[in-house]
């Protein structure tokens, strides 16, 4: 995805973007858990979940007042296998790992349990929560409706819909199975980096204003707000189509919360997330489910791989091999010129650079 890069110090990393949470009100506390998620994003060579959406979307949010940096969420209506949790305008991450929690602690005692999230932001790497309970032997899911409409429907043109990401994560005898995906053909991220880089996108993944195939990216939705003067990116598929408006509806309308283009158009219009947990122990048993979906996931490995391909990978063996290395090595990649736009942003905000 970069075609620049800078090689930095983990820690280095890690520290300045505490400094930088700091610097638009969060406590130390705070703005350490919101550094870790956005950090275990870069780990992973994840680069549009990390410093990239801390500086574009993450920091500017805040710095005008849409975040509350210092807002506490609350569990407002609760049940034995349900509860639903109040952010009050706290960042995404400050109100989803608690609700990961929970619904891990309460599928543990009910089976099952879902947990829903209103009045909160952006959550970033939806897997992330979702990994939170598989580590607790859950079998995780997370869905959340994106409040910009960057994607058009099936058969449409409009950009009325949001990326809308979703991640189910299942324990295993190893590191946990991890899917976490937006079920549209790309994101606004890489419309940006498109841009950045002066280069075209892919054949067949976004239109223009009037509905016509481009690969132009200044022609296109780039998230930065609600443009309906560009186009529109496309859905995935036509079942990609369907579960986009599916996780609209389990994120927002269950949650009582807005979707689509009226989180652009409707004042106080609040974002939502749903995060549900399965206890294995509850059916076939705990054990068994690990060895069984450790089994079949080696099955699938161990399978014949296509010509010219140098093995069959399951979904998150490279983010979490990659994670492996960059904390072997202490070192993270990220974008040349992201790192570039954070070191402005902190000059603008009074924060030092990394030594």
């Amino acid at each position: 995805m970069y075609r620049e890069t800078r090689t930095v110090e983990v820690e280095a990393l890690r520290d300045f973007m505490v400094r930088l949470l700091m610097a638009v009100g969060c406590d130390e506390g705070t703005a350490a858990t919101l550094a870790n998620v956005h950090l275990e994003a870069d780990l992973r060579g994840v680069g549009v979940q990390g410093l990239n959406h801390l500086i574009s979307s993450h920091l500017p949010d805040f710095r005008s007042g849409k975040i509350d940096p210092v807002a506490t969420p609350e569990v407002v209506r609760e049940g034995d296998a349900y509860a639903l949790i109040e952010g009050n305008s706290c960042s995404g991450p400050i109100a989803a790992i608690p609700a990961a929690e929970l619904a891990a602690a309460k599928a543990r005692k009910a089976g099952c349990a879902t947990i829903g999230v209103r009045n909160s932001h952006d959550l970033f790497i939806a897997g992330y929560y979702a990994e939170l309970m598989a580590r607790e032997g859950r079998i995780g899911f997370v869905f959340s409706d994106d409040v910009i409409p960057v994607v058009h429907p099936l058969g449409g043109t409009e950009p009325i819909i949001g990326s809308n990401p979703m991640a189910i994560a299942v324990p295993c005898e190893g590191e946990p199975f991890v899917l976490d995906f937006a079920p549209c053909a790309t994101l606004p991220t890489y419309v940006r980096y498109a841009k950045r880089y002066g280069e075209s996108l892919p054949e067949g993944v976004v239109h223009d204003a009037q509905g016509r195939p481009t690969t132009d990216p200044n022609k296109v939705n780039d998230g930065a707000g609600h443009q309906t003067q560009f186009g529109a990116i496309a859905p995935s598929s036509n079942k990609g189509y369907g579960l986009l408006l599916a996780i609209d509806f389990l994120s927002g309308a269950l949650m009582g919360c807005a979707m689509g283009t009226d989180h652009a158009t409707e004042p106080g219009a609040l974002k939502g997330h749903c995060l549900m947990a399965i206890d294995p122990a509850m059916f076939g048993g705990a054990e068994a489910f690990r060895h069984a979906v450790s089994a079949r996931l080696a099955q699938v490995k161990d399978s014949k791989p296509a010509p010219e391909q140098d093995g069959i990978r399951t979904p998150g063996e490279r983010s979490f091999a990659t994670r492996a290395r960059s904390l072997a090595e202490g070192r993270v990649t990220v974008d040349r010129v992201c790192w570039d736009d954070a070191l402005g942003t902190a000059a603008e905000m009074g924060v030092a650079a990394p030594g």
